[in-house]
């Protein structure tokens, strides 16, 4: 959020139209997600539309409302585009034992990414992996070459998996390199699974969103098993406002939805409705097509001055 706004990311937040359940080392109850505060009377809601697979690039006030705290607000003071017209693109693969099998298709897939470089351009795309005892940089920037292409596919699975830890030092890379106008986007390759991080999920959960990043998580896990993992994806990425591929979705289909949401995003303000201290959930919810659903961060804190 804005600085003029005084709004401060402090933990993650449920998004959407759902409420996620995140998984390993931590509660999964409403009070664990992330959220943020304000001490103003305005609450401020960056979001953006889809109906099934496709984003929806017109949005206007009628065709939602928002549920703040159990209390419908229609009236809005303003909803416009957003001003983020650029992408700043971290892909954070999982290298570890557990994943061995598909790091091979997941690197395949990183460096198809960034060879897409009329979308995103190359200064513009990064690629970080964890395993191991500690996460590392394979590039940063500059991942279009040969040589970086080559470190990436020569990568190989092994060690434990530091899923929370990788997600804390992606989030500090974003935030260290973030750029005025891109939004940061962190492209998750992993089956969601932790096995010996350091930090819990609220950790991760609330440095990703204290960056700024909206991730987009792409599974590599056994497609016909069901596991907490595949469960913490999805509320990492309802947490954030990004969606959940497959891996056999491909990479192609991945950055098309990021740009897509990037097209399509908007920002709605509106009047605190009830000025009661504590947490306020926010659902939107839409009025006319049944079919759309919204992804945006949906909670926040207010601090009645």
């Amino acid at each position: 959020m804005r600085a003029n706004k005084q709004i401060l990311f402090v933990f993650a937040l449920t998004l959407g139209m759902r409420c996620a359940a995140f998984g390993q080392n931590t509660s999964s109850d409403a009070s664990a997600v992330a959220t943020f505060r304000s001490q103003v009377s305005e609450v401020r809601v960056s979001f953006s539309a889809s109906e099934g697979a496709q984003s929806v690039g017109t949005v206007q006030g009628s065709d939602f409302a928002i549920v703040d705290d159990g209390i419908v607000v229609r009236n809005f003071r303003s909803l416009t585009r957003s001003d983020e017209t650029a992408l700043e693109v971290v892909a954070l693969v999982d290298v570890s034992e557990s994943v061995a099998p598909r790091v091979r298709s997941a690197m395949t897939g990183v460096v198809q990414l960034v060879s897409q470089e009329e979308r995103v351009p190359d200064d513009n795309f990064s690629v970080l992996s964890f395993g191991g005892m500690r996460p590392a940089i394979l590039c940063a920037g500059g991942c279009g070459g040969t040589k970086a292409a080559n470190k990436i596919l020569s990568v190989e699975g092994s060690g434990m998996t530091p899923l929370y830890d990788g997600l804390m030092f992606a989030a500090e890379f974003m935030a260290y390199h973030h750029r005025a106008g891109a939004r940061p986007v962190l492209i998750l390759f992993s089956d969601g699974v932790d096995t010996i991080s350091q930090h819990t999920t609220r950790d991760a959960t609330q440095a990703v969103i204290e960056s700024g990043a909206v991730i987009y998580a792409v599974d590599t896990g056994e497609p016909r098993i069901a596991t907490p993992g595949r469960r913490f994806l999805r509320g990492i990425v309802d947490a954030t406002g990004g969606r959940y591929f497959s891996l056999r979705d491909g990479p192609a289909t991945v950055l098309s939805a990021v740009m897509d949401d990037l097209r399509a995003s908007y920002v709605v303000t509106y009047e605190v409705p009830r000025r009661q201290a504590g947490f306020h959930s926010v659902h939107l919810m839409p009025t006319r097509n049944l079919n759309l659903t919204f992804h945006s961060r949906s909670g926040y804190y207010f601090e009645n001055p």
